[in-house]
């Protein structure tokens, strides 16, 4: 396997860094020194301090080593997720066996070799890499130092205490390197085996500097402000570059690119920044960053793919490839494609409805696939009968005219999901002389729009572009041209196709391409990609409600949309997802370019890296994305009549509540749990153990992460 060698993308961030250095708080500076008149000592922490990684987690540069390691020909399999729990387990080992606060890093490499059947030669490789990663990723933070300078000024002795694997010696390098060898003295709890987190490190401090009055500042809150006041140390809490462990992409190599780019950006515009950090600002650096690398990687495939299959034309279908239609239109990929593209107004209500009176006008019946998405996909856990039934347009007479009643009983019951298969059989049996009737006049309305769109032109190779999932927009625009007489199958490419749906259409619909979520993936791959559906949705809205129906006007069909009367989807267009995308535009244009956007350029962005990115966002959440993305209001069925936030605020009391967060196709797994674990005191412990069962099928690096 060939992997693109990531050493450049650093050195990049470095250097845009350098010509982007973060703003000093100098209110910060007054606030210490103001205080520091009572001390004599003042102490710092080194990591996320003084120090902090250009990458977005200090995990992520294993990643980086394993792909040094495998453009350098000395392939360690799973080197990553391995050098991670090789850590976790010898700390564990060595603090039940020997009661030790620390380990280093020889003892982890060591550990690596044991438990792993890797070369020991390419283990030292990798030993010497990392280091060579840590002295190059690392930078300082001139809040600190400049404090720094201005007490020595004041005569204050400085001290630096550190949790950390490495050995004092390299501390002393890093340092060095950053201009921070500053300190009168060292503490380093690989050298001691000692550490703040424990506490017994204070006790070395206190034995040098007796008698005095000791100022501590440091990130963690528990090794450097609560652990330090039991030594009658005093505390000040730096948080300003406050980091959070993900682990979306399980330290895949290919997560190098975001980790650094999303640094880089919180760095000199986000949270790093002195810069307002609003709702706004998060929103924009999401389309900036994470948006950017998906909707470009996304193009680039798709451009490969209209040449390598010589399309003639591109269906850009609303409303989820509006905002690929706009990235499309910006690079001029229908001038390098040889091939013209238009916008295709669908929506699953105006191509379902037809498709079901084709098949009742032609056979009598509904198929099976028609059957699971007018009841299984059209369906969610609040719907009494009747309510699901006005959502296919049939209203209470019609059904009260037949047998439901004695079947299923009072058409106001909830919806028993037990019954789902024999709601299909009644379905069938009583009410395709009703939908018939119902669909006719949609299924007319939309044959003239496509017919006016150019989709029954025999001799055009058409393609069309769309999020995916189940492929039921191929399946039904292939049916409409197979009912017209055209047999050439449509192209699609798709962001994912997954499910027991999409795979089985695979025969039917033509040929169907994923770029980043594969058909054929594992039971734990799912998991994580339905995770990421319903915000990738939502940040893909188009600046139009959905298509309810076409009307005729003279001689040009044109949609009729959704009345959005809450204005709930215009706004949250205007007021979330119209940000981002500008954000992703403003990236994309500057690629276009050739200009390095937060230290990336757009030479080594790929479908792999954008998935990781997508995975580090939907499946480990920063609180911030947790929070922002929580709140966007989604619907998951055809008639979009209702819309939910896909992290309920309200936190579950039994397990029934349970069931309905977990249980639907409208919400977001890992982003509630995440919430639910930060108010888990409020909860049941009954009840939040239930909700961690719905985890038992993720990738295990995933479900621990999730776990504790």
């Amino acid at each position: 396997m060939n992997s693109t060698d990531f050493q450049s993308i650093l050195t990049s961030a470095q250097q845009y860094y350098a010509q982007n250095l973060q703003k000093i708080d100098q209110t910060y500076i007054n606030n210490v020194l103001e205080k520091s008149n009572d001390f004599e000592v003042i102490s710092f922490d080194i990591f996320d301090t003084l120090l902090t990684r250009l990458f977005e987690c200090p995990i992520d540069l294993f990643a980086y080593v394993e792909n040094q390691l495998q453009v350098n020909n000395s392939n360690l399999k799973d080197f990553a997720r391995n050098r991670l729990l090789a850590e976790a387990q010898i700390r564990d080992i060595l603090h039940r066996q020997k009661n030790r606060d620390e380990v280093t890093l020889d003892e982890i490499y060591d550990y690596l070799f044991d438990t792993n059947k890797y070369d020991k030669n390419l283990l030292n490789k990798a030993k010497k890499l990392e280091l060579i990663a840590e002295t190059d990723s690392n930078i300082s933070i001139e809040d600190n130092k400049k404090l720094i300078l201005e007490l020595k000024k004041l005569g204050k002795k400085i001290i630096f205490v550190s949790d950390i694997y490495l050995s004092k010696k390299f501390i002393e390098t890093l340092l060095e390197k950053n201009h921070l060898n500053l300190y009168d003295e060292l503490y380093v709890s690989s050298d001691l085996l000692s550490s703040k987190h424990s506490g017994r490190i204070w006790k070395y401090v206190l034995e040098n500097n007796t008698g005095y009055k000791i100022l501590h500042i440091g990130d963690n809150k528990v090794a450097d402000v609560i652990q330090p006041r039991k030594f009658h140390i005093n505390t000040y809490h730096y948080k300003r570059f406050l980091g959070q462990r993900r682990l979306g992409a399980q330290l895949c190599q290919e997560v190098v690119p975001f980790s650094l780019m999303n640094k880089v950006y919180h760095l000199t515009n986000g949270i790093y920044s002195l810069k307002e950090f609003n709702e706004d600002s998060f929103w924009n650096g999401l389309g900036e960053t994470l948006g950017a690398l998906i909707l470009y990687s996304y193009t680039s495939w798709l451009k490969k793919h209209i040449k390598k299959n010589e399309i003639n034309h591109i269906y850009f279908c609303a409303r989820d490839a509006q905002l690929i239609q706009k990235v499309w239109q910006l690079l001029d990929l229908d001038k390098e494609c040889n091939t013209t593209s238009s916008y295709l107004y669908l929506s699953r209500k105006v191509l379902r409805f037809p498709t079901y009176y084709i098949e009742l006008k032609q056979n009598g019946k509904l198929s099976s696939d028609s059957l699971t998405s007018i009841v299984n996909e059209s369906l969610q856990h609040t719907d009494t009968y009747i309510t699901y039934f006005n959502r296919l347009g049939i209203d209470a007479q019609d059904i009260l005219n037949t047998n439901f009643v004695q079947k299923f009983g009072s058409i106001k019951n909830a919806f028993d999901f037990k019954k789902i298969d024999k709601l299909k059989i009644f379905i069938q049996k009583e009410l395709t002389s009703i939908l018939l009737k119902k669909f006719e006049e949609e299924y007319t309305e939309s044959i003239e729009y496509f017919k006016q769109e150019g989709l029954f032109e025999v001799n055009k190779k058409i393609a069309i572009i769309d999020l995916g999932w189940s492929g039921s927009i191929q399946l039904a625009l292939s049916k409409f041209r197979s009912h017209m007489g055209i047999e050439s199958k449509i192209y699609g490419f798709y962001y994912g196709l997954f499910g027991q749906t999409a795979s089985g259409r695979l025969y039917k619909n033509g040929p169907m391409k994923a770029a980043f979520f594969n058909i054929f993936s594992s039971i734990s791959e799912k998991k994580l990609y339905q995770n990421c559906v319903n915000i990738l949705e939502n940040l893909h809205s188009a600046d139009h409600e959905t298509t309810i129906g076409y009307k005729k006007d003279e001689k040009v069909i044109y949609p009729c949309l959704k009345d959005d009367k809450k204005s709930i989807y215009i706004e949250q267009y205007l007021q979330k997802i119209s940000i981002f995308q500008k954000g992703v535009l403003s990236t994309i244009e500057k690629w276009k370019k050739n200009k390095s956007v937060y230290g990336l350029q757009k030479n080594y962005i790929n479908t792999e890296v954008a998935k990781a990115a997508i995975f580090q966002v939907c499946i480990s959440p920063l609180r911030f994305e947790q929070t922002y993305l929580g709140r966007i209001k989604h619907s998951a069925l055809f008639d979009h009549q209702i819309m939910q936030c896909l992290i309920n605020q309200q936190l579950p009391q039994n397990l029934k509540q349970v069931r309905f967060s977990f249980g639907g196709p409208g919400g977001w797994q890992c982003g509630t749990i995440q919430y639910w674990k930060e108010n888990r005191k409020k909860i049941k412990p009954q009840v939040y153990q239930f909700a961690l069962q719905y985890f038992n099928e993720y990738p295990k690096l995933i479900k621990n992460f999730i776990e504790n």
